[in-house]
């Protein structure tokens, strides 16, 4: 029962989400996306800790992955961008493009999930980009794009602490954020070979990794310098790209669609 609480408590993170974005809050429905990687994170760890690991639990983290990393940054990505047609998302071709890049976008994580839970898989990589990681990735660049954005974008929402980049203005980079969505959904289905934390076999980049997780989660909490988790992100990402070259062997995942 507690590791599933624990993840009951991911499927909260992403009612509240959505409840937020419905009141036009977008920056706090995507803090409460940010929140739902510590539970996710949190579920496992309890499970192994109590011995208490379970088929059903197995399933429940995977519902909550799809709401928190698949549905909600999606929804949150139309609403946003539908709502404020300066950016360009909200007529003709591109708000056709604006909704299919949201449903690819969805349907991904959904397969990518799926195929998860079906694999026999590799102790030290994941096959794609996790759901996870692209969610929560998505999120903190919305944040970090608005913080920089007009202000006009998110007035309901407030965005205490530091401003790294001081006076900077990133109205002109948001219009690009559909097209990183784009991206990560075809990260999560391909055959990239993504390290797990703690498994790559250098042991001086798997502490950098776990310090620059632990100071993301603390500054997100908090709320402060949601720039550092975009640092982080890329940092990550570059790391991915190596590992997958020089790293891993070149395994390659199960097919899509098996026959049962």
């Amino acid at each position: 029962m507690v590791p599933n609480l624990v993840t009951g408590l991911s499927v909260v993170c992403a009612v509240l989400a959505v409840q937020a974005a419905l009141r036009g809050e977008y920056i706090a429905a995507c803090w409460w996306v940010l929140y739902s990687t510590i539970t996710d994170k949190l579920d496992g760890q309890v499970a192994r800790a109590l011995n208490a690991s379970s088929a059903l639990g197995v399933q429940m983290d995977s519902l909550a992955d799809q709401l928190n990393y698949g549905f909600v940054p999606a929804a949150l990505t139309y609403a946003f961008f539908h709502d404020k047609p300066e950016l360009g998302w909200d007529k003709g071709i591109w708000y056709a493009l604006l909704v299919g890049i949201c449903c690819i976008y969805a349907l991904s994580a959904t397969f990518r999930l799926a195929r998860f839970n079906i694999s026999k898989g590799n102790p030290d990589f994941f096959f794609g980009t996790p759901t996870t990681f692209a969610g929560g990735f998505l999120m903190a660049l919305m944040i970090s794009l608005s913080k920089y954005g007009d202000p006009a974008w998110t007035a309901r929402d407030t965005f205490p602490g530091w401003r790294i980049l001081g006076s900077t203005r990133l109205d002109a980079v948001m219009p690009y954020f559909p097209w990183v969505m784009l991206f990560f959904g075809w990260a999560m289905l391909s055959s990239w070979r993504v390290p797990k934390a703690g498994r790559l076999k250098n042991r001086i980049l798997n502490y950098y990794l776990l310090a620059s997780m632990v100071i993301g989660w603390a500054l997100g909490i908090l709320h402060l310098v949601p720039e550092f988790l975009i640092f982080g992100g890329i940092q990550y990402l570059l790391i991915c790209v190596y590992a997958h070259f020089f790293m891993t062997p070149p395994e390659k995942p199960e097919p899509m669609f098996q026959a049962a």
